[in-house]
């Protein structure tokens, strides 16, 4: 790695010693987004930035926006759940160096599940190129915080029109299928035990 780069690295990490290292703007109640530089740490010694950091952040901003959205409503106050992950896609590396900008948005809301979008977009700030690095669907379902097995209830949101909804609920009713087939592959891979 050219010692210029490690050089501005360097005074970037200490300046963000001092600093917060993530930022965050909402931009209205259904969108968030949040940037951070990407620091040494956050990456193998070649300068890229592993995967599970990237990861890490996708999941983060898609609990933080599905969180917010399900206790608008709710009296009981719920944690948004990651427990599918639809699709991941790793299109383009990210660097030591680059800030990362990670925007969720929920995009279907069923009775009792949530879909967040997630695009990652990595901007090297002494050029101000972009490139979108990765993209990922996830679903979420609100956990009380009183009753730990309660399912709370997600709050249905506006959508920008009525083929916007036929799309999230095709989505929704495919990967609820998938789950179903799955389930039945893995139980009949494995019966249960006979009863004693």
């Amino acid at each position: 790695m050219p010692k210029i780069v490690v050089g501005c690295c360097i005074l970037l990490q200490k300046y963000l010693v001092k600093q917060k290292c993530y930022h965050q703007i909402e931009i209205h109640a259904l969108v968030f987004v949040c940037f951070r530089v990407m620091l040494p740490d956050d990456a193998n010694v070649m300068g890229n930035v592993h995967g599970g950091i990237i990861l890490k952040m996708i999941e983060e901003a898609g609990s933080i926006v599905g969180t917010r959205h399900c206790n608008t409503q709710n009296e009981d106050h719920c944690l948004a759940a990651l427990v599918r992950v639809e699709k991941t896609e790793f299109l383009s590396p990210v660097f030591i160096g680059e800030v990362v900008h990670v925007s969720a948005e929920i995009t279907y809301t069923s009775k009792h599940s949530l879909e967040v979008q997630v695009k990652v977009i990595a901007e090297n700030i002494l050029t101000g190129t972009k490139k979108l690095a990765n993209k990922a669907a996830l679903w979420y379902v609100p956990c009380s915080l009183q009753n730990v097995d309660k399912i709370t209830e997600v709050p249905p949101i506006k959508y920008a029109s009525a083929e916007q909804e036929e799309e999230g609920r095709k989505r929704y009713e495919a990967q609820k299928i998938e789950r179903l087939e799955a389930k039945a592959r893995v139980e009949e891979a494995m019966p249960p035990p006979p009863n004693p």
